[in-house]
């Protein structure tokens, strides 16, 4: 969340339940903020606990499949009603696949493989595609302020905003079938090429059990696709990416009568600095870059005019001269791609001019953030942001770890080596000119390597869409729906609302047993179907 916050103090290790306000006191944001973050923990984890890892409720299902033909042409529609995805709440208002609230699939250009595979199947013609695609739902939260949601700001306050919003974004999307399977067979070689290469006993211990599950995963697929839908999951399993930091430690004195100086932040104000990942090391072997900010990334305008190398911003206030900016929109964000990093050159009024020209041009979302790292020393900026990898300076380092980067101020960071990092992954590190100090844990007096705040993604299989092993086009389900522990009477009621045309006849049932919280999924059997020759 790229708010103005002191600092984000939630921590579910505390297992606090109440955040209690003392007459007299001052109140921070970070209270109220914490007592909300708090509340949402305990129900997100009552749901998971009740509905298991995904599942909708038996009186208004939500995101049944339903594959239409009209004039020629296929459409799949999403149906309305809700879904809780690891405990988050998801209402679909009813969708079609090809027009989401936030997400439009990319058609297909002149490039072989581009566009989303499930629309280019959609909106083909023919009926002699064998194609299998597996739909999913991910879902995950953004931040918006009044920047990129105008209507949040009180007008009658006559320019000041207020509080900002968390809001949940849903996504169906698809993957064909062949490219589930040769994804999980590279995974399966690269993890036993890391098996193989690693000292650690542990390690590989984990990496082997990690391959097991793919394999299965894969086997699963080739016997009998309609019965093992959750297992194209496994393909976001990730090994997190983590972070410690420190502040610096200044070296020690020979001299016995010279007391020895204390490692100390050297701030002079408050800040809660933002470490977020610019570019990702999980779509390829090149090298992961990051960006930082000492007010969590909340410096923001509105880019509303001009082009080329001058951006005519809504409010100047608070950008300087060889500060770096990132160029963003509403897409953007909903793809979770980082934006291009440029430098100002000078500002004059609200006007920003840049080192180098802008290869794009302002819309009603595009904005303008400001970061505060720099290229000096030995950090050399890649496209504008730092590399994750610090190249050896000759000091020593811990194995699996790479070398500690200074931000500012004494404040240092330090990346795990054997992380897959994402775009968008960020840590928050508040600093106290009070104490001198940051607030991060430290264990036996030593950084912990902490991972990710966020963005969390959450997955949860829908089904199957393309030609089945019948030969015919149709949607194979895997919606699981729940009942409320109700008497057997009641039941009928939510079997109408399971069958009706909410669902569409795509929700598969999902009904407890009597004084037990087991479910039991019903499954349909299915014989295994060809795989093509590639």
């Amino acid at each position: 969340m790229k708010g103005d916050f002191s600092r984000a103090s939630f921590d579910p290790r505390h297992h606090f339940s109440q955040v209690l306000l003392q007459q007299g006191r001052v109140t921070l944001d970070a209270d109220p903020n914490e007592q909300g973050a708090i509340l949402l923990h305990l129900l997100r984890t009552l749901a998971r606990d009740v509905f298991g890892p995904y599942a909708a409720p038996a009186g208004t299902p939500g995101f049944g499949l339903t594959l239409e033909q009209r004039d020629g042409k296929r459409s799949l529609r999403i149906g309305a009603g809700r879904y809780y995805v690891d405990g988050v709440l998801c209402e679909c208002d009813g969708s079609d696949y090809l027009s989401q609230p936030h997400f439009i699939p990319a058609p297909a250009n002149d490039q072989p493989g581009s566009g989303d595979p499930l629309r280019s199947w959609l909106e083909s013609s023919s009926n002699q595609d064998d194609s299998r695609f597996w739909v999913y739902l991910d879902v995950w939260e953004r931040h918006l302020t009044a920047v990129e949601m105008p209507q949040l700001r009180e007008v009658a306050l006559g320019g000041p905003d207020t509080c900002s919003r968390r809001q949940v974004i849903w996504q169906v999307r698809a993957l064909e079938l062949e490219t589930i399977r040769d994804r999980l067979e590279e995974r399966i070689e690269v993890l036993k090429e890391r098996a193989e290469q690693t000292q650690d006993e542990a390690e590989r211990e984990r990496l082997k059990q990690e391959i097991e599950r793919l394999q299965q995963g894969l086997d699963q697929l080739d016997e009998d696709y309609r019965s093992a839908c959750p297992a194209p999951l496994l393909l976001f399993d990730r090994q997190p990416p983590k972070l410690a930091a420190q502040l610096q430690e200044l070296p020690r004195l020979d001299d016995p009568c010279v007391t020895d100086p204390d490692s100390a932040y050297r701030g002079a104000e408050n800040h809660l600095y933002r470490v977020e990942i610019h570019r990702g090391n999980d779509n390829g072997n090149v090298g992961a870059t990051f960006k930082w900010s000492r007010d969590n990334g909340s410096v923001l305008t509105r880019w509303i005019g001009g082009g080329g190398d001058k951006l005519e911003v809504a409010n100047a206030r608070d950008f300087r001269e060889r500060q770096w900016v990132e160029i963003t929109d509403e897409q953007d964000d909903l793809l979770g791609r980082p934006g291009q990093l440029s430098q100002i050159s000078g500002v004059e009024g609200n006007t920003l001019t840049l080192t180098q020209a802008q290869g794009r041009s302002p819309n009603a979302t595009t904005k303008v953030r400001r970061w505060d790292h720099v290229g000096a020393g030995d950090i050399v900026l890649v496209d504008g942001a730092v590399p994750v990898d610090k190249p050896d300076d000759g000091k020593p380092g811990k194995p699996g770890e790479w070398y500690w980067i200074a931000l500012e101020d004494g404040i240092q960071v330090r990346f795990a080596a054997d992380g897959e990092y994402r775009s968008g992954d960020y840590w928050l590190i508040p600093a106290r000119v009070a104490t001198g100090n940051i607030e991060w844990p430290r264990n036996g007096g030593v950084a912990e390597l902490r991972p990710p705040l966020g963005v969390e993604h959450r997955y949860a299989p829908l089904g199957f869409v393309g030609l089945n092993v019948d030969g015919m086009e149709g949607v194979d389900t895997c919606t699981c729906v729940v009942y409320p522990d109700r008497s057997c009477g009641m039941q009928e009621r939510f079997d109408d609302a399971v069958s009706g045309d909410n669902a569409s006849g795509t929700v598969k049932a999902v009904k407890r047993a009597p004084q037990n919280t087991a479910v039991t999924v019903k499954k349909t059997a299915a014989t295994k179907p060809k795989r093509k020759e590639k």
